[in-house]
């Protein structure tokens, strides 16, 4: 054979080299389907599918050779999928139902089985979540999909505590610290429930809404704490009367901590706020999801601009409606002084596999970021109002 009727065979596998790179640059340059590695996955394997029929098809050889070769493939691809059907073709399945259907997004907190953590990545087969111990778990997205999903919403969850006390405590008292301590906690629409009329005590649950659900786990401690603080102020006892202690007491000992005299803080005794827990337990979560937040801004930007601007022609005052032209123009010049910014962070190494040498500066720029898109994102919205304002007046 010639080497010359190996041309097209050669043109079409260069193609298909230059797509993927062309499909790459896309993706890691331009910002094409950043939040959505699933399609971006999808891409690429349509491509080198495509690619190797193409190639395939153009060889120098004649019609039997070409369906013997096709044949050979399709037997290879069918054994691969036949071994590998639950789990490969499966896991890929239910990861293009989740792409779809959203039952949750990149920092958002899960539960499904015996594992729960925030999403940190959505993958085509899986999806990695960091678990309370800070550790990363992968998850197989059929998994995910066959199994009870638990999704903590953003704009909140309810968080409970249960308590058993004794029979001879007047209810109203109990529900009066129990919501005490809802109120100390923060949480609202508290209530407070009788779970169980046991043989010798009372369960009772007291819970609410926590609408800041970032510092969760912190909150349900803190709940507990003022659970327990609640009841000994109002000299409850949290015992039943099956309690039992190896040592003999007079009959009017009181099982509870004596109450702690209360001590003027000084700037010395003043402890330094400590640092969530959450920040430690879920610090690549939370970076993952700062990041995400920032694309997602960042992309905004520009549309919603443009849309001031085209708002701002319809105001006829010549003065107010160069005003605004000029401070729309500088949030312009920021805005483009944060493009290159949010590329550097594009460009820097996935947040799950982040050298521990390069984190510090890794967090000092996604927080930098995160304050000058949300600067802007508020001027926006600012300018929004005001040229709206300026509009129902001119009518």
């Amino acid at each position: 054979m010639a080497i010359e009727q190996f041309i097209p065979s050669t043109i079409t596998l260069l193609v298909t080299l230059f797509l993927i790179i062309i499909f790459d640059f896309l993706f890691r340059k331009r910002n094409v389907f950043s939040r959505d590695k699933i399609i971006q996955q999808l891409i690429f394997f349509s491509i080198l599918v495509t690619g190797i029929l193409f190639t395939v098809f153009t060889l120098p050889i004649n019609v039997e050779d070409k369906n013997l070769i096709l044949t050979f493939v399709s037997i290879v691809i069918g054994a691969i999928l036949a071994f590998s059907s639950t789990t490969f073709v499966a896991n890929a399945m239910a990861g293009i139902m989740l792409r779809w259907i959203h039952p949750f997004r990149v920092g958002d907190f899960i539960k499904t089985d015996d594992t729960f953590g925030r999403v940190t990545e959505m993958y085509f087969l899986h999806t990695q979540v960091q678990s309370m111990d800070r550790d990363l778990i992968t998850i197989p997205n059929l998994t995910l999909s066959s199994k009870p999903l638990k999704t903590i919403r953003s704009s909140g969850t309810i968080i409970t505590v249960s308590v058993s006390l004794g029979y001879n405590i007047p209810r109203k008292d109990i529900e009066k610290s129990m919501f005490m301590a809802a109120e100390l906690t923060g949480l609202e629409n508290p209530f407070v429930h009788v779970e169980k009329l046991g043989d010798f005590s009372i369960t009772y649950k007291v819970g609410g809404l926590l609408k800041n659900i970032e510092g969760m786990i912190t909150a349900r401690s803190e709940f507990k704490k003022n659970v327990i603080d609640s009841l000994h102020s109002s000299d409850i006892e949290i015992v039943s009367p099956t309690f039992m202690n190896q040592r003999v007491f007079s009959e009017d000992y009181v099982c509870m901590p004596p109450k702690e005299i209360e001590k003027e803080k000084t700037e010395e005794q003043e402890k330094e706020p400590e640092v969530r827990t959450e920040d430690i337990i879920f610090d690549k979560a939370i970076l993952a999801q700062m990041l995400d937040r920032i694309y997602t801004t960042a992309e905004s930007l520009n549309p919603r601009r443009k849309e001031l601007e085209e708002q701002i022609k319809e105001i006829k005052d010549e003065n107010i409606h160069n005003r605004l032209k000029e401070q729309l123009a500088l949030i312009a010049q920021k805005e483009n002084k944060l493009k290159p910014v949010v590329q550097d962070l594009r460009n820097l190494p996935d947040i799950t596999s982040l050298p521990a040498e390069q984190h510090d500066m890794y967090v000092k720029t996604l927080v930098d970021a995160e304050k000058d898109v949300t600067l802007l994102d508020n001027r926006l919205a600012d300018m929004g109002k005001k040229i709206g304002t300026k509009l129902e007046k001119q009518q």
